[in-house]
């Protein structure tokens, strides 16, 4: 029973605290890969959000450039004489109601040849001088418009729009497919920019929507232009959809960045998008920390702004998307964790299987005290370890009083009962530096480490009266045992001599009547 609580002890000891551990470090490695993903998101989010920066300042100082460009001619030029011959220049297409300023072969001509169109509503034979005005402005912006839209720009249109109903449009284009119509006016870059919508007469950046002139989705920088205090105009310009994404994509990052608008709705992302999305959860009021990784409708987020009070990058990873990140990334870690656990699981089964046929080698099956051969090697073990020391030792051997007589007339299974309990009284009655062990049959050995053989006449006629009195019959008839006792000493290595001279005293107990305790005749070693 004693090997038995000792192997369980065994795995309690090492499969407990190895079962504990590895959920332990699971969840710890999971707690920390996350707050490392969290950290490379944030990075890849801030610097996606700094060149969006960048690039909005940019195109937003080209559009003010425009802008305060066209009022700066326009003040300049109020009474001037035009080097720009804009009506010898006009072609008309009446059956569209529109004209251009068409491209003149002239060389006292500055602006001879235009990069863009410059087209406008009705014949244009009789234009009043200040819509002549206004048009000579925004030709003598052909370098800014040119340098705005060259092959290498993400510019898709700079532009300039008047209330005199007429646009300049750069990169130049097939006029009857694109130019100046009254529905202009209600477009997004017209109305965001209009006294009506902005009457602190800001730059504005318009939600998305789709280009007038087929270009796909995009959004409009538009800079209002006044001059004498009137409104007269909107120079803009146009972003791509696909410019903002190819920002959005930059880095290596899970999740999905996007850009939204102060009212919510969406201005640019990567995937697929439909003009009018709000995607946000959250409202953009500075109750939304600049910077905070939030979960909300099984989605992380975080924002960064990119124009104060009008665009704010948003960046968002579902949530399973997060966690299968994560138990991808652990999974080769878990898997040597698991693996190794697996590897302590063996051992532990190896340790505690050799453990148990060291026990079953070295164990009797029938009482669970030692063997014979469990004996010898333990008291070897005391024996060198008390040598130097030249302590006394003394063994006993026990041997149960007619034992046969008691298998013949209450059975086998009597005997073992007998056995059972008196192997369990003798373990029970001696000290723990002491060994107990069933020699063979009815015969039991007990060796006391220290004991002088007076001392161990003391104790074996101690255990023979715990036998009488706690081991009996059916018939409450007690069982009695016969004890030899001999001593050895220290420098005495030969345990199996000491057990011959108790043997001998034994023979003496059984030959004198049984029931009683003999000792070896004391011989110095």
């Amino acid at each position: 029973m004693e090997s038995i609580f000792k192997e369980a002890r065994l795995k309690r000891r090492i499969l407990f605290p190895a079962i504990g551990i590895i959920p332990i470090l699971m969840i710890g490695t999971f707690v920390y890969e996350s707050w490392q993903l969290q950290n490379e998101i944030r990075q890849v989010v801030q610097m996606r959000a700094r060149v969006l920066k960048d690039y909005f300042s940019r195109v937003s100082s080209q559009a003010k450039a425009l802008g305060f460009s066209m009022s700066d001619y326009l003040s300049r030029h109020e009474r001037s004489v035009s080097e720009i011959r804009i009506r010898e220049r006009i072609r008309s297409y009446p059956d569209r109601n529109f004209f251009e300023v068409a491209d003149r072969e002239q060389d006292t001509d500055p602006y001879r040849f235009i990069s863009g169109s410059l087209t406008g509503e009705g014949s244009g034979t009789s234009l009043p001088e200040t819509s002549i005005r206004e048009m000579e402005a925004a030709l003598s912006l052909e370098g800014q418009f040119q340098a705005l839209t060259d092959s290498e720009s993400e510019v898709l249109w700079a532009y300039y729009m008047s209330i005199q109903k007429f646009i300049y449009l750069a990169p130049k284009t097939d006029v009857l497919k694109v130019h100046f119509q009254e529905t202009f006016f209600q477009a997004p870059f017209w109305v965001s920019a209009s006294p009506e919508k902005n009457p602190e007469r800001k730059q504005v950046i318009t939600d998305l929507y789709d280009d007038l002139a087929g270009k796909g989705f995009l959004i409009s920088v538009s800079q209002p232009v006044y001059f004498r205090n009137r409104f007269v105009g909107v120079a803009a310009i146009d972003i791509g959809l696909n410019a903002m994404r190819r920002i959005l994509e930059t880095g290596d990052c899970l999740g999905e960045s996007m850009l939204i608008a102060e009212n919510g709705n969406i201005v640019a992302k990567a995937g697929d998008l439909m003009l009018g999305d709000r995607p946000f959860p959250f409202a953009i009021d500075g109750s939304f920390e600049v910077g905070d990784i939030v979960r909300k409708d099984w989605a992380y987020w975080t924002l960064y702004e990119v124009r104060e009070g009008e665009i704010h990058l948003v960046h968002k990873i579902q949530l399973s998307e997060y966690i299968k990140f994560i138990i991808e990334r652990l999974l080769p870690f878990w898997g040597l964790v698991l693996t190794l656990a697996a590897v302590c699981l063996l051992y532990v089964k190896l340790r505690a299987s050799m453990y148990q046929v060291y026990q079953l080698s070295h164990t009797d099956p029938l009482t669970g005290i030692t063997n014979r051969r469990g004996f010898l090697k333990s008291t070897q073990r005391s024996l060198s370890a008390g040598k130097r020391r030249g302590k006394a030792w003394s063994v006993l051997m026990i041997d149960i009083d007619h034992f046969k007589q008691v298998n013949d007339r209450y059975g086998h299974g009597t005997g073992d009962r007998i056995l059972k309990e008196v192997a369990d009284t003798l373990f029970k009655s001696v000290r723990k530096t002491d060994f107990v062990c069933r020699w063979g049959g009815e015969e039991f050995a007990v060796f006391l480490s220290g004991t002088a053989q007076e001392s161990a006449r003391e104790i074996a006629d101690h255990l023979r009266t715990e036998i009488q009195g706690r081991v009996r019959l059916e018939d409450d008839v007690s069982i009695t045992i016969s004890v030899g006792v001999a001593q050895g000493r220290g420098n005495d290595q030969c345990i199996e001599s000491a057990l011959g001279r108790a043997d001998e005293a034994l023979y003496q107990a059984k030959a004198g009547g049984r029931n009683k305790v003999c000792e070896y005749e004391l011989v110095n070693f």
